[in-house]
């Protein structure tokens, strides 16, 4: 019977694999983290996205610093790039340690014919060649060891060992049983554990100290490492704030009085309140915050000036709060609050207060260009320009005269021009596969558009696009892929990226992610949000670039959005109203509002008669029919004999009528004709 033995690494031979092992476990989980992270910035990375470095702002010198600050602190060199790259260093270093390492080859991989050298197949005479020669090799007589090291000798009469142990095995009838029932020449031999560790510090007087250091690490590090992890995510929601932040915003939900006009301010003193302030600045209380907000919005500079990098600070975290606001609004369906949500948001990435002041929401679209003062708008002799489309298609005066940025009137222009407006082609409900809207489906909105700059006008005819727009972008495919997933087509658009940074707001990073749309589904009837908001985000804006007449050409590309609906459509038939409002999250004059009907039938007649492959319904006498009927199906109705008697006496007049019924029934009218009705 075999006993057990521990074998020490008394040597140090081993403990690099033990160490190996120790640095790998954290090392493989940073490392992909850290490929992750540079990926995703390499997928957002935008080489276009600029600053409007010709606009002199009051706090430009700030907002840069806060720019760059943000940028080292994303960059590749950071602490875990540090850590990985001293991590994987160490790991070609123990890696260079074990492959010199000399490991005797155990006894349960004992292999007679790969020492000898010989096939499996050798005869018996081959085999004793083979020993012959090896033994000559390595007899410790026959071997000049005076210039060989201590361990060269070891080898070597370890090898002479092996040598007579294999040829044993293959020739000695008793040694051969042992090797092929236990894989050892020498029979049952001890089950040897390896610890890459000196005896000294398992059992002598270190041992103590060892036994310190792994109840350490199980009971305290271990625990408090998990402990830690485990409030840091119950600390937050799936949206990333604080559960303090989002449990004070849902109890102003649960407690909104209907009555009350909901405005930007109001939005602002509750996001004041969040607890992610205090990470910025642990003095900061809701006051100082609301303060520094209002600040941002009348794009004035604090009393201290030393707070100003801090109001830049509060103000790019405000509006990724503000997101997360939205998302709880919209759970309670409340239309004014998120409306109002989206507003404070811009507001705040345009630094533009349009509250309390009817001039501020009058010229908003114009406020929001670099440089655009409202002193110059409201004048008695300026012209009726209030938004983008009047100041970019033919103005009635020179619009340097009156939006008050002298020799860069042009380049405020060219900023305006390349603000997205949205133009619809077609927006309707969609069930995959089918062309109607069945009770109680799956339903996704579908929006077909083409990105307009404020300077085209009208928008192209559908006639005029290219082919290729039209096959691609226009027609829903009719494919396996296309059903399976049929969000795929907006995920194969270009994510947004816009030329210019708004020159106030201090995160780049933060804007270029969300400069879209937020997309709301308002029922008309109460006028509540009917679903979750989405985000329109993959965006092709090359239209920006094109001029009127390559605009209404073939030239123009189309771009779609997919608004999943995460409730069925009603079980009754009917038809029900909407609105799909889409709101800009960076600018004004931007949004949209397109009416929609929801047509819920069941399948239409045309439908049931026109069966794609020529497949009449079951009878409802077979088992195929009394399933049809089940599932609510059409079925053959089974004739009775007088019925078919019936037809029979009258089949012959309906086949004289079909002829004329036919031609009758045929629609005439041109295509021509068509379009002058």
């Amino acid at each position: 019977m075999s006993s057990a033995n521990y074998d020490y690494d008394e040597n140090s031979q081993t403990w690099p694999y033990f160490a190996l092992t120790g640095i790998l476990v954290p090392l493989i989980p940073a490392t992909i983290s850290l490929l992750k992270d540079q990926i995703a910035k390499k997928e957002e990375s935008n080489d276009k996205f600029k600053s409007v470095e010709w606009f002199e702002s009051y706090n430009k010198e700030d907002v840069q610093k806060l720019r760059k600050r943000k940028a080292r602190s994303g960059a590749f060199f950071s602490k875990k790039f540090v850590f990985v790259a001293a991590g994987w260093a160490l790991v070609g270093l123990l890696a260079y340690l074990i492959r010199n390492i000399d490991v005797a080859v155990s006894g349960t991989n004992f292999d007679p014919w790969k020492i000898l050298q010989i096939s499996e197949r050798a005869t018996t005479r081959e085999i004793r060649s083979a020993y012959r020669k090896l033994s000559v090799k390595y007899h410790p007589d026959k071997v000049d060891t005076s210039k060989m090291s201590q361990k060269e000798i070891d080898a070597v009469d370890a090898a002479y060992v092996m040598i007579n142990k294999a040829y044993k095995a293959l020739t000695d009838d008793a040694v051969k049983e042992n090797f092929l029932k236990y894989g050892n020449p020498d029979g049952p031999g001890e089950v040897t554990h390896g610890i890459a560790l000196p005896k000294f510090l398992i059992e002598g007087r270190s041992s103590p100290f060892l036994v310190a250091i792994y109840i350490l690490l199980i009971a305290v590090i271990l625990p408090l490492g998990v402990g830690k992890w485990w409030s840091g995510v119950k600390a937050h929601t799936r949206q990333g704030i604080y559960s303090d932040t989002a449990s004070g915003f849902l109890e102003h939900m649960l407690n909104f009085d209907p009555a009350n006009l909901v405005q930007v301010k109001d939005i602002l003193k509750l996001v004041s309140e969040a607890r992610e302030y205090r990470d910025i600045d642990h003095a900061l209380t809701p006051e100082r915050v609301y303060d520094l907000l209002l600040l941002q919005l009348a794009r004035r500079k604090p009393e201290n000036p030393a707070d100003e990098l801090l109001k830049l600070k509060v103000v790019a975290e405000t509006p990724r709060l503000l997101l997360s606001f939205l998302q709880i609004a919209s759970a309670f369906r409340n239309t004014d609050v998120c409306y109002a949500i989206v507003d404070a948001h811009r507001c705040l990435i345009q630094a533009l207060d349009i509250e309390d002041d009817r001039k501020m929401h009058k010229y908003r679209q114009i406020l929001q260009l670099p440089g655009v003062d409202l002193a110059n708008l409201d004048t008695e002799g300026a012209p009726g320009m209030f938004t983008l489309g009047k100041l970019l298609k033919k103005p009635t005066e020179d619009p340097a005269k009156f939006l008050g940025v002298g020799d860069n009137s042009a380049k405020v222009l060219d900023y305006a021009s390349k603000i997205p407006l949205i133009e619809p082609l077609d927006c309707k409900f969609k069930v995959p596969g089918v062309d109607y809207i069945p009770p109680s489906s799956h339903v996704h909105i579908d929006l077909r558009f083409v990105v307009k700059s404020a300077a085209h006008k009208s928008k192209p005819e559908i006639s005029k696009l290219s082919k290729e727009q039209v096959r691609t972008r226009l027609e829903e495919p009719n494919t396996l892929e296309a059903l399976r997933n049929p969000y795929q087509i907006v995920f194969d658009q270009p994510a947004i990226a816009m030329d210019y940074v708004p020159p106030y707001f201090p995160d780049a990073k933060y804007f270029s992610e969300n400069c879209g749309w937020v997309a709301f589904l308002i029922i008309q009837k109460d006028g509540r949000i009917g679903d979750s908001p989405g985000m329109v985000r993959r965006v092709d804006l090359s239209n920006l670039e094109l001029t009127q007449e390559q605009f209404m050409s073939s030239d123009a590309k189309v771009s779609v959005f997919k608004l999943p609906m995460t409730a069925p459509t009603p079980a009754k038939e009917g038809n029900f109203q909407f609105r799909l409002v889409l709101k800009n999250l960076a600018f004004f004059g931007s949004d949209i509002e397109i009416p929609l009907v929801m047509k819920v039938e069941t399948k239409p007649e045309e439908a049931a008669t026109d069966d794609a492959y020529g497949i009449e319904p079951p009878s409802e006498d077979s088992l195929a029919g009394a399933m049809a009927q089940l599932r609510g199906d059409e079925v053959k109705q089974i004739e009775s004999e007088s019925e078919s008697e019936s037809e029979s006496e009258s089949s012959s007049s309906d086949d004289e009528d079909s002829s004329e019924s036919e031609w009758t029934d045929m629609d005439t009218d041109t295509e021509e004709e068509d379009g002058k009705k």
